[in-house]
C-alpha cells in the first residue's frame, strides 16, 4: 500500500482531495485497489471526515468507485473506456502541442528535456517513477501551451487512467520505452524546430501507445 505524507491542518478537505487525486494521476494506486478511509486518514495525519469528503467527491467524478457503503476501489478501466480517453487526449493534447511550439520558452524546453532523460533512466528500473515522469512531461507540455481549460479537462482523463499507466510502464518491454526512439524525443525535436504540425503528430503517436494497454486489457478479459 502506498504511504502518503502527512498534511497540515489548513484547508484539509481540499488538500486531502488534491493529494489523493494527484496520487491517482501519478499511478500511486493500482487498478482495482481498495482504499480504506481509516488507513488514508492515518497516512495523511487527518481525521476521517476530510478524507471521507474527498473520497465522495472523487467518486462523483468517477475517479474512484463505491461498490458498497464502505468499499471504495480504484476503477479498472475497460478497453472501450481507454479508447474514448485516447481519442479525446489525441485531440486536446495534439492542439496543445501545436500551441506550445509558439509559446514555449527555452527554460521550459530545457526542463521538459531533462524530465524525458530522467524518464528513460527510470523506465529501466522503476515503473512508479517512470509513470510520474511521464505525467510530468505531458503536463509540462500542456502548461507551456497556456490553455488552462484544456489542461483541466485533460487532467480529469489522467486521474482516471493514472493507475492504468502504471501498468503500462510495468508491462511494456523495457527496451521500447527506455530507448532514444521514444516518441517524446520526437516531440522535443519538433518543439526545438518550432514545427507545430510535427509536435502534434509526435504527441498523438505517443498517445497511441495506449493501444498496448488496450490489447493487454482485451487479453485479460478474454482469459
Amino acid at each position: 500500500m502506498s504511504v502518503l505524507p502527512q498534511l497540515s491542518s489548513e484547508n484539509l478537505s481540499s488538500r486531502v482531495y488534491g493529494r489523493i487525486r494527484t496520487a491517482l494521476m501519478d499511478g500511486e494506486f493500482s487498478p482495482g485497489e481498495r482504499l480504506r478511509i481509516k488507513d488514508l486518514s492515518t497516512q495523511l495525519g487527518t481525521s476521517i471526515t476530510p478524507v471521507r469528503e474527498a473520497i465522495f467527491k472523487l467518486v462523483s467524478e468517477r475517479a474512484l468507485e463505491m461498490r458498497a457503503a464502505t468499499a471504495i476501489h480504484v476503477p479498472t478501466l475497460g478497453p472501450d473506456d481507454l479508447r474514448q480517453i485516447q481519442l479525446m487526449r489525441m485531440a486536446l493534447e495534439g492542439a496543445a502541442a501545436e500551441r506550445a511550439c509558439m509559446l514555449m520558452t527555452a527554460e521550459e524546453l530545457d526542463r521538459l528535456s531533462k524530465i524525458q532523460d530522467a524518464f528513460v533512466v527510470a523506465a529501466s528500473t522503476d515503473a512508479a517513477l517512470a509513470s510520474k515522469l511521464n505525467t510530468d512531461f505531458h503536463f509540462g507540455l500542456l502548461r507551456a501551451a497556456q490553455m488552462p481549460l484544456v489542461t483541466a479537462t485533460v487532467e480529469n482523463f489522467w486521474v482516471m487512467m493514472g493507475p492504468l499507466l502504471r501498468t503500462f510502464h510495468t508491462e511494456i518491454p523495457r527496451r521500447e520505452i527506455s530507448s532514444r526512439n521514444h516518441k517524446h524525443y520526437q516531440v522535443l525535436r519538433a518543439l526545438r524546430k518550432r514545427d507545430p504540425e510535427a509536435a502534434r503528430i509526435a504527441i498523438q503517436a505517443d498517445i497511441r501507445w495506449s493501444d498496448v494497454i488496450i490489447a493487454w486489457l482485451e487479453k485479460q478479459n478474454a482469459s
